[in-house]
């Protein structure tokens, strides 16, 4: 009885071990990935796998003679049935493995053509996409390996590389096309100030002198009064057809406006003309019926930094009351944006302001700049007076739509604003991916 005794404890650790892990793990574990806990390669993943190929073709042992241990916990694990799963997740991880070695050696490729690209002599705007899109698709390449591939960490430090190889090489893209709208302006005869902004709808931009103010918006400045206008209504469920009285102190000289004081007009009406026949009389009384500090306070809320309506439009001699104090501000990327969001329907009615841009009165600039080029014309806000001249427009080109806005010194005249339109449009029809 006394060795009995001593017996039964060491049986009941070793009963609690096996409860514990399996017999059918233990195994598993001692048959294959015991020597695999440490694989960092894809050449010891294939001679795990061919070792567990070699153990599956192996004829089975016979039984062993029962023994104590068995008779206490009955074996019930299959040890073929641990070696097909075993060989499975191995097939598994070699697929993973494979995948992540293609994609680093692509990434290696493309990043080895992106240097040679780039130390090229005569950089053109070419070469520079060409530099930019190569280091992208490295990026992808590398980002394309799973995190429980063995390269994983090793790419880490690439990565990073990469990334910052592809921000100078979009630098570098960036400063190639502005240099482009520099030579498109010179040769369009605008002047050293004028400012051009570009934009898909998907917001690939290219600037030159985008983000610098002009002495005066001019009309421009209506397009975020419109923008503001739409806001309200959707916001506090106006209807467009609400009339508003306009004041005799909103009057100023208008060139083609419909619009008289003191008469009651739908919002509609002096929305459409403060766009359509660009209206300083309905301006400055939608400048009243919002509030300046209102319109502001929407033009910050949507990321606007620079774009600020202050001040009330006037005619050649009629100062409107209140006129307001400090001077409307714009910037060309900041218009540019505006319409992006517009004709992308990113702004409260963003269909209503699209019909009423293209039924724009004054087509002297865009529109008729885009007349015998393959660009479609579908919506413009002209901007004028004695200091600037300016314009922002929607287009279309097989299909995509582009917003370009040009603002010069009214030290021109139309025809350099209209040539340096023809050209852009010209130059993209002709390299659909600027």
């Amino acid at each position: 009885m006394l060795g009995i005794r001593r017996f039964l404890p060491a049986a009941n650790k070793t009963l609690a071990v096996v409860a514990g892990i399996g017999l059918f793990q233990v195994l598993t574990i001692a048959i294959s990935f015991s020597q695999s806990s440490n694989l960092r390669s894809l050449d010891e993943l294939y001679k795990i796998r061919d070792r567990i190929i070699a153990q599956l073709e192996t004829p089975a042992s016979p039984s062993p003679e029962p023994t104590f241990l068995s008779r206490l916990v009955p074996f019930t694990g299959n040890p073929q049935e641990s070696l097909i799963q075993d060989l499975q997740t191995v097939e598994t991880q070699i697929l993973v493995e494979q995948r992540a070695n293609d994609n680093l050696q692509q990434a290696v490729r493309l990043a080895d053509r992106a240097l040679e690209t780039a130390r090229a002599q005569n950089q053109s705007l070419e070469s520079s996409q060409q530099t930019q899109f190569l280091w992208q698709q490295a990026l992808n390449n590398l980002q394309a390996i799973p995190q429980n591939s063995f390269l994983a960490p090793l790419t880490v430090s690439k990565i990073q590389a990469y990334r910052e190889n592809l921000t100078a090489a979009t630098s570098q893209l960036q400063q190639a096309k502005s240099d482009l709208l520099r030579a498109i302006a010179r040769e369009s005869g605008l002047s050293a100030k004028a400012s051009i902004g570009i934009c898909r709808l998907s917001r690939e931009c290219v600037h030159l002198r985008g983000d610098v103010p002009p002495v005066s918006p001019a009309s421009l400045i209506k397009l975020p009064i419109a923008v503001a206008l739409m806001e309200k209504v959707e916001t506090d469920k106006i209807s467009l057809n609400q009339e508003v009285f306009v004041n005799r102190g909103n009057f100023t000289e208008d060139s083609s406006t419909q619009i008289v004081s003191p008469k009651n007009y739908p919002l509609k009406t002096l929305l459409q003309e403060m766009i359509d026949r660009s209206s300083n009389t309905a301006t400055n009384q939608l400048i009243d019926y919002l509030g300046s500090d209102y319109i502001n306070q929407i033009l910050e809320n949507r990321g606007y930094q620079v774009t600020r309506v202050n001040f009330k439009l006037m005619g050649e001699k009629i100062m409107p009351a209140n006129p307001g104090s400090g001077p409307n501000r714009v910037t060309v990327n900041e218009l540019t944006e505006m319409m992006v969001r517009i004709y992308n329907g990113e702004t409260p009615g963003a269909k209503f302001l699209i019909e009423t841009l293209n039924g724009q009165y004054d087509r002297a600039l865009g529109f008729a700049a885009l007349k015998g080029t393959d660009a479609q014309w579908l919506g413009e806000k002209t901007g004028e007076n004695s200091l600037v001249l300016g314009t922002t427009l929607a287009m279309s080109i097989d299909g995509e739509a582009y917003i370009i806005t040009v603002m010069d010194s009214r030290s021109g005249s139309d025809t350099e604003i209209r040539k340096s339109i023809s050209k852009i449009a010209d130059y993209i029809t002709k390299n659909p991916g600027f």
